[in-house]
Formats: C-alpha cells, sequence, structure tokens
C-alpha cells in the first residue's frame, strides 16, 4: 500500500529510511532536558560511531569552530571547548549528512535535485547567521540549525530514491510552477507538512517548528530563518531571473540595512562559508551547486572573487587552509579530502581562475583530471586528459624532476619544444603554475593553475604560494600514508 498523508511519512522517515538521525536528534533533545546530563556524557554518546566522531573532530578542528587554535583529539575536549549546543548542532548536521546520502541506488536526476538542496540548506545556514551577526553565538547556532533543517521533509523523501521519487520528479520538470498541487496529489501531503511532523516527532527544538509553522512571525530569529531560505532557494534555482534575483538582494539589503555591492559581498562570503563547511562535513559533492549559484546567477557581471579581496584577507585564507591542512594530517583524513582542500586553498586563496589536480594513471602513460576548478569544466576534463609518455613532453619532464615550475610563456624558447599540440590547446599561452603530487619519492599526479578567465598577471608572491600548499600537500600525504602502515 502507498504512503500517503503526513503521519504516514513521518513514520516512514522515522523508521525506515532515517532511523540514525531520528535517534541521534531524540538522544540528544533528551540530554538538553536533563540538567544531570554532562559534556562529557555527551561526548562517549557518539563515540560508538566511529565515522560520525571523525567527522564531528573534524568539524571541530575548520575554522568555523575552531577558537583557540588548538587541535581538538578527544570527543570530551570537543565538548569541553565547543559547548554543548555546538557540539549537539554539529552531530545532527554530520549524521543529516551521512543519512542523506547513504542511499547509492538514486537516479541522476534524483540525486541532483537531493544535492542541490542540500546546497540551498548549507547557504541558508550560514546566510541565516549572517543576518544574526549583532545576536550572541548561541542563538546564532540555534538558527543555523533551524535554516538547515528547513526543508528535512523534502530532502529525506529525495534521498529515498526509487520509483516514486523519479515519477515525482518527472513531473516537476514539467510543471516546476505547480509543485505544491503535484506533491500534494501524489503524495498526500506537502513537503512543508512533512518537515513539520518530523521537527515535532523528534523534539527538534520551538526556532524550527516555529520557523515552519509561522514563518511570518515578527522575531529576528524567524524572520532571518525565512530570509535566507527564500533567497539561497532563488539562488539555487535554475529558473529564477535576475529580476527575481535582484528582488531578493534589495530584500536582504532592505533588512541589513546596506547596499547592493555589499549585499553581494556578503552572499558571496556565505556562499564561500557554505563550500568550506559543507566539505568538512564530508560532502564536497556539494561544491559545484553553490559555486554555480553563486558565480552564474549572483554575480555574472563580477570580477573573479579572489580580485575583489583585499591582500591581507587573502593571506589569511591561505594560512587558515594550510592550518585545515594540517588538521586533516592529524585527523588521518582521506587522501582525496587532502588533495581536494589544498585545491580550494589555491583556488581561493591564491586567487587562480582554474585548478586541476592531474592523476597518473598505472602504466604512467597517462593524465587525467581527478578534480577541476572553473568555467565548463567539462570540457577542461576533456582537454587535461593527456598522454605523456613522450620524454620531451613538458608535464613528463617535471613528474620525472620532481619541481615545481611556472611557465612564463609558450613561445619562450625554454618551453616552446616541450610542448606538444595536445598541451598547447589545454593550457594558457601566457603562463602557469605546475608542480607534482609525490607520495612516497614518486610523482603520482599535477596540480596546474592558471589565470586563462580574468587574463590577471601572475606573480613571484604567487607562485611561491602555490609551491607552498603543493609542498605542504606532498607532506601531508606522506604523513597519512606513514599513520596507516
Amino acid at each position: 500500500m502507498p504512503t500517503r498523508g503526513t503521519d504516514a511519512w513521518v513514520e516512514r522517515i522515522s523508521n525506515k529510511e532515517m532511523p540514525a538521525l531520528c535517534s541521534t536528534v531524540r538522544m540528544l533533545e533528551q540530554m538538553a532536558k536533563d540538567d544531570t546530563a554532562s559534556l562529557a556524557h555527551l561526548g562517549q554518546s557518539v563515540l560508538h560511531d566511529h565515522g560520525l566522531t571523525t567527522r564531528i573532530l573534524r568539524v571541530a578542528n575548520s575554522v568555523t569552530y575552531s577558537r583557540s587554535g588548538n587541535q581538538v583529539n578527544t570527543m570530551s575536549r570537543a565538548a569541553v571547548l565547543l559547548g554543548f549546543n555546538a557540539l549537539k548542532h554539529i552531530c545532527i548536521t554530520a549524521t543529516l549528512v551521512d543519512s542523506l546520502l547513504k542511499n547509492r541506488d538514486i537516479s541522476q536526476s534524483v540525486y541532483d535535485r537531493l544535492l542541490r538542496l542540500m546546497a540551498q540548506s548549507f547557504h541558508a545556514g550560514m546566510l541565516s547567521k549572517m543576518l544574526l551577526e549583532t545576536h550572541d553565538e548561541e542563538t546564532r547556532e540555534e538558527a543555523f540549525i533551524a535554516a538547515l533543517l528547513h526543508n528535512l521533509g523534502e530532502s529525506a523523501f529525495w534521498s529515498m530514491g526509487g520509483p516514486l521519487a523519479e515519477e515525482l520528479d518527472d513531473k516537476l520538470r514539467l510543471n516546476p510552477d505547480a509543485e505544491e498541487e503535484v506533491v500534494r496529489d501524489m503524495l498526500g501531503t506537502s513537503f512543508n507538512k512533512m518537515s513539520i511532523g518530523l521537527a515535532s516527532s523528534w523534539n527538534m527544538g520551538k526556532l524550527l517548528i516555529t520557523s515552519l509553522t509561522d514563518p511570518d512571525r515578527r522575531t529576528p530569529e524567524v524572520q532571518a530563518i525565512n530570509l535566507a531560505n527564500r533567497f539561497s532557494a532563488l539562488m539555487m534555482n535554475p529558473h529564477t531571473t535576475q529580476a527575481q534575483l535582484q528582488q531578493g538582494l534589495n530584500e536582504l539589503g532592505k533588512v541589513m540595512e546596506l547596499d547592493a555591492a555589499q549585499v553581494k559581498q556578503k552572499v558571496k562570503r556565505c556562499n564561500y562559508d557554505a563550500v568550506r563547511l559543507s566539505t568538512t562535513y564530508g560532502a564536497r559533492m556539494l561544491t559545484p551547486y553553490l559555486d554555480k549559484g553563486a558565480n552564474a546567477l549572483l554575480l555574472p557581471e563580477q570580477e573573479p572573487e579572489p580580485a575583489a579581496q583585499p591582500a591581507e584577507s587573502s593571506e589569511a585564507l591561505q594560512l587558515r587552509m594550510l592550518r585545515e591542512l594540517t588538521f586533516l594530517t592529524l585527523e588521518k583524513a582521506d587522501i582525496n579530502l587532502i588533495i581536494h582542500t589544498a585545491l580550494e586553498g589555491i583556488y581561493r586563496g591564491i586567487g587562480m581562475d582554474r585548478v586541476l589536480v592531474l592523476m597518473l594513471n598505472r602504466e604512467k602513460n597517462r593524465l587525467t583530471p581527478r578534480f577541476v576548478t572553473g568555467q565548463q569544466g567539462d570540457l577542461l576534463k576533456q582537454r587535461f586528459t593527456l598522454d605523456v609518455s613522450a620524454r620531451n613532453h613538458l608535464f613528463s619532464q617535471l613528474l620525472s624532476k620532481q619541481e615545481p615550475q611556472w611557465v612564463t610563456s609558450l613561445t619562450d624558447q625554454k618551453w616552446s619544444p616541450l610542448i606538444s599540440p595536445e598541451l598547447r590547446t589545454a593550457v594558457y599561452n601566457k603562463g602557469f603554475f605546475i608542480a607534482p603530487i609525490i607520495v612516497e619519492q614518486q610523482s603520482i599526479g599535477l596540480f596546474y593553475a592558471d589565470r586563462a578567465d580574468s587574463k590577471r598577471p601572475l606573480s613571484r608572491d604567487d607562485f611561491f604560494s602555490f609551491t607552498h600548499f603543493v609542498q605542504q600537500t606532498n607532506l601531508c600525504l606522506a604523513a597519512v600514508i606513514k599513520q596507516k602502515e
């Protein structure tokens, strides 16, 4: 018998689809009401889940939560430094990400819809905190989690996958303007009612429930959550027009008492913070959706972000990303996460337009892009899939010599003989940085970076920073591999 109605969907999601999240939230909320429950007890209650513990410690050591700069290696230490509410929210968010992404049997279209919705939720969470920047930290944290969970019912439904989700996805793509009617007809309820039912059943706190049941209530917290969710939904919706987006920006500007340019920079910063935070939670697959929402819809007329950043901010960002690499090493993080973090540091911290991580195949005669940032990602992947079997190939020589290089121009007689026609179509003809990824004294791939889109010149400081990131990455990889032996 098909599931229909709010109560039926709440029961199914709680008991069959997302039992881990349900039990975690209920356990945390019960502890919040228990005056005798200690912070140490909270830390001990999640230690049985090794994956969750690792992710919580990673988040606790991230720039979002780390306040002292000291490494947090134990749950009890995290509980003391962060406090109950912050640790509770980290637990909920980490479990939410795991629960939503656990199902691998989802069609690509439904999976895209789920990731876009999750990206929207992370962005709304950071935006709500920004809108409440004059409030105390506890209030901002409560608003963040309420905004993050605002679309819980819909996220839970899409994460299930299956024929029903695919059928609803097809109908919504054909008729996006009639979403509420289509959803109610198929599910016997609305996504909002499902979220209210889950929030009430799981005892998820008054602020979330109020923001869902009474979004027009004139309290700063509810207004911030409501506005953040509405704007983030606009930004992530591929059908949003420039006029609609501008209206949303004007509404933000009115609340924040800022002009359009200042609002855009604030929202841009929220987008970056959402990328960092979601990646820390192990959801780096949300990055393309966040970047597409911000870059393609929000700021098409502006220069790339690094050009607008003051030098001090860029340097501070590089230091934070380098520190993050160190934290990942201490946590014995996944190698791919270490490399991706370095890529983010080069892209955002140094201010490069295109950054690629190219990995060697087993035969060591071909390079394939593993991670790509920049416009036209699919085209970059195609062009940077390179044959490096020839000895007189620039990239093969660099892999052999294991030294970073700053190629200043393709016409320079030092480089010209080493540039194959295939490589010439891929790289930027006015210069680029390239450096090997080294594991156990063997080159396994390359970092490549240029400014082909903005045409901004490269500098010695840029090359030094690029080299520093790659060297730090190689040290981190060596340390992690040694720890696993």
